[in-house]
C-alpha cells in the first residue's frame, strides 16, 4: 500500500476556478478528481493526485455553504468512487462536525477500499465518533475481511491487531449499538481472524446473550479449532472469579461500564490494561 499521508490530508493551495450553485454540479467533479485507486499508482501519479486533491479541498473551504450541503448528498451515494468517500468525509468533517454529518460520514467510510487508505487514519476516524457516541458499528465491521488490518500508535509504542483494533472502535459507544450485531455477525463469519475478534469483543460485553454466544461457539460444529479453542479459553476465563471477590466493592455494573467507555476514549497501553480490569469487577457487580 503506497498511500502517503498528504494524500489524506491535503494541504492549502491555490483554489481554481470557481463552483457554480446548481443542484449537483459536484457530483461530475467527483468523478473527475477521484478518478483512481491511490494503490494502484506510482510516486508520481499520487503527487499529480495531491496537487488535484489540494485544489479541491481549498475551493470546497473558500465555498464551504455550497459544498457543504453537496458533500452531503455525495456521500450518500456509494457508487461514488471509494476514495472519495474517505477523503471526503474528511472534508466535511473539516466543515462541518454536527451529529448528522458524523452519521453520514461512518456510513460512507464503511463503503471505502481499505487497501487505498492509511489503515491508522481509519482505525483514529473511527475511534474519535466512538468516543463522541456515534454508532460505529457499520465502519467498525469493516475492518473485518482485512484479517491482516493492524495500525501503530508511534506516542505509546502501541501496535493494535484487527482484534483489539475492533475492541476499540466500538467499546467507547453504547453496548446497545454491538452486542447484538456482534453475535449474529459471529454466526455467519467464516475467517478464523475475525472470529477471534469478535469472540474477545463479545467477552469484553459480559452479558448473558454475549456469554451465550461465546459457549455455543465453543462447541458448534463448522467451526475451525483453532476459534473454538479461544472460545473455550473466554469461557473458561470466569473460572479464576470466586464468588466471595464480590464483597468489599460499591461500584454499580452500569457505572463500571460507563467508567469503561470513558476509558476507551484513550487510546494507549495504559487505557489497555485498565480494560482487562474491568471484565471481573463487571461480573462482580452482576454477581452482587
Amino acid at each position: 500500500m503506497c498511500i502517503l499521508a498528504f494524500l489524506l490530508l491535503p494541504t492549502a493551495r491555490a483554489a481554481g476556478g470557481q463552483a457554480t450553485s446548481s443542484t449537483g454540479f459536484l457530483h461530475a467533479e467527483i468523478q473527475k478528481v477521484y478518478d483512481f485507486h491511490p494503490h494502484t499508482l506510482s510516486s508520481a501519479q499520487i503527487d499529480q493526485k495531491s496537487g488535484l486533491l489540494d485544489q479541491f479541498w481549498t475551493k470546497a473551504k473558500s465555498q464551504r455553504g455550497v459544498y457543504v450541503p453537496e458533500l452531503r448528498r455525495e456521500l450518500a451515494d456509494f457508487s461514488n468512487p471509494p476514495f472519495f468517500l474517505f477523503d471526503g468525509s474528511q472534508l466535511l468533517l473539516s466543515l462541518s462536525d454536527a451529529p448528522a454529518d458524523r452519521k453520514i460520514v461512518l456510513s460512507a467510510i464503511a463503503h471505502t477500499d481499505l487497501r487505498d487508505l492509511q489503515l491508522k487514519d481509519y482505525f483514529l476516524l473511527v475511534q474519535r465518533m466512538a468516543a463522541q457516541g456515534e454508532d460505529t458499528i457499520a465502519a467498525a465491521f469493516h475492518i473485518l475481511p482485512e484479517p491482516k488490518f493492524q495500525v501503530f500508535i508511534p506516542q505509546h509504542s502501541l501496535t493494535l491487531a484487527q482484534d483489539y483494533c475492533l475492541v476499540y472502535m466500538l467499546l467507547p459507544t453504547n453496548q446497545d449499538f454491538w452486542v447484538q450485531p456482534a453475535i449474529e455477525r459471529l454466526r455467519a463469519e467464516t475467517d478464523v481472524t475475525a472470529q477471534k475478534s469478535l469472540l474477545l469483543l463479545l467477552w469484553y460485553a459480559q452479558t448473558p446473550d454475549s456469554d451465550k454466544a461465546i459457549q455455543e461457539f465453543s462447541t458448534g460444529p463448522a467451526k475451525s479449532q483453532a476459534s473454538k479453542a479461544y472460545a473455550n479459553e473466554l469461557v473458561h476465563r470466569k473460572d479464576s472469579i470466586g464468588r466471595t471477590d464480590a464483597t468489599g466493592s460499591s461500584e454499580s455494573e452500569e457505572s463500571l461500564r460507563q467508567a469503561r467507555r470513558e476509558r476507551m476514549k484513550a487510546v494507549s497501553d495504559e487505557a489497555l490494561y485498565d480494560l482487562d480490569s474491568y471484565p471481573a469487577k463487571i461480573i462482580i457487580a452482576i454477581r452482587k
